[in-house]
């Protein structure tokens, strides 16, 4: 194998993962009721989830989905 090749298959190893954590977080997402989420609404959290990863999916599972009040 050349470098190359090895880059490619490094950078489609990264993106498949990064892929399968989004959808992972966007299904829990999905699945937690609207009393659950907490400083924002569905349609945001998903925005901030795929748009600015990889802290968006932290910042939901951090911060977005909890028992505490919504604010």
């Amino acid at each position: 194998m050349n470098s190359t090749t090895i880059a490619l298959v490094t950078a489609v190893a990264l993106l498949s993962a990064v892929v399968w954590f989004d959808r992972r977080v966007l299904a829990d997402l999905a699945g937690t009721s609207d009393r659950q989420l907490r400083y924002f609404d569905r349609n945001t959290w998903a925005l901030i989830i795929v748009l600015s990863f990889p802290i968006g999916p932290f910042l939901y599972l951090t911060y977005g989905k909890g028992n505490g009040p919504r604010f």
